[in-house]
């Protein structure tokens, strides 16, 4: 059993972040309910680990982390994660909190050519650690929370530093570690806008037809509401199939088999929603096409040869080296300042003029 220190008061976190500003590295974690048991999406545990030292912060009990922010946004401090794209953006959301100065072992692994990204991938490949995966489905609500939950949650930082260290040795033999410098201070400079699904990101909302579509906008906020009223997923209430058949053949709500009851209890709100909706037709704006030369065409396709000459050669995804909205920004807008300067560095020594 790992030992931690479980941190869940003001003076208990103020105590922690005394320790942690000593730090050099850190290792971060965060578990958080992402509308899986209840509405919405929330951070409920953040863990830490030094090279000596584990903590867990009760972000359920605690509700405000301000000493935690500082450390996460001191530059004095590395922070290492596993995949930040996530935890930052709920960071930002909740806590309009920053980090700096990070290291992200899924970006690095990415660099070296790594197939296998997962966290538990990694630690058997460098340390031979086996991870356990009984709690990747917890409802990390509940308290109190057992202690072999709180042990797994730990295990997630535990080794990230030892993760960090092997990952940086490869990428300084490679010559790449600039390359993830570069990518780290890009994810840390990104925009963090947290986006939950809209009525127009489900799958084939956008083949209905305006007034459809303005049916399913209506049903789709409708559960929203009902959802964070009783506390649970919007995909407990009713489905996105479900709503979208609601749309298109009339249901008989009250009847209706398969849904959280609080569907057949507002059956009338439901049938509302889809006679309003009609009345509020959603017509989605054509995108113009943009018509590119014979030169242009020629240089898209040049680049992405190039590209794919590079990938094969050094090992790595060719989106990495350069993406198509990458490509389509250099060619038709003739940015280059869309690209790192490793890539650009790796796309003129094969053989592209930017």
């Amino acid at each position: 059993m790992v030992s931690f220190t479980y941190v869940d008061t003001k003076e208990g976190l103020l105590e922690a972040a005394a320790e942690w500003r000593n730090s050099h590295e850190l290792a971060v974690d965060l578990e958080c309910e992402n509308n899986l048991h209840h509405y919405g999406s929330y951070i409920t545990l953040i863990q830490i680990s030094d090279l000596h030292k584990n903590w867990i912060v009760d972000v359920l009990k605690l509700k405000e982390i301000v000493p935690l922010v500082d450390v996460l946004e001191n530059m004095a401090i590395q922070k290492i994660f596993h995949d930040v794209s996530f935890d930052f953006r709920i960071l930002h959301e909740q806590f309009a909190c920053r980090p700096r100065n990070i290291f992200d072992t899924q970006i690095a692994s990415l660099l070296l050519g790594k197939e296998h990204l997962g966290l538990g991938d990694l630690l058997k490949e460098y340390l031979g650690i086996e991870k356990e995966r009984k709690y990747q489905m917890a409802d990390w609500t509940k308290r109190p929370l057992d202690t072999q939950m709180l042990s797994y949650a730990v295990n997630d930082t535990l080794y990230l530093i030892q993760l960090r260290d092997l990952l940086k040795k490869e990428l300084q033999e490679k010559k790449r570690l600039w390359w993830a410098e570069e990518e780290f201070t890009a994810v840390e400079n990104a925009g963090l806008t947290y986006k939950e699904q809209t009525f127009l990101d489900v799958r084939g909302a956008k083949e209905l037809t305006p007034e459809q579509l303005g049916s399913f906008k209506k049903l789709f906020l409708l559960r929203q509401q009902l959802a964070k009223k009783v506390n649970r997923p919007v995909h407990f209430i009713i489905n996105n199939n479900r709503l979208k058949e609601a749309a298109l053949h009339p249901l008989h709500w009250e009847k209706v088999r398969g849904v959280h009851p609080i569907v057949r209890k507002e059956h009338q709100l439901f049938s509302k929603a889809i006679e309003e909706g009609k009345k509020e037709a959603v017509n989605i704006p054509t995108k113009e096409k943009k018509r590119s030369t014979t030169e242009q065409k020629e240089l898209f396709e040049k680049l992405n040869e190039t590209q794919q000459k590079i990938a094969q050669k050094i090992g790595i995804k060719g989106h990495l080296i350069i993406n198509k909205e990458q490509m389509a920004e250099v060619i038709f807008a003739g940015n280059k300042n869309c690209l790192r300067k490793w890539q650009q560095k790796l796309l003129e020594e094969g053989g592209f003029k930017l």
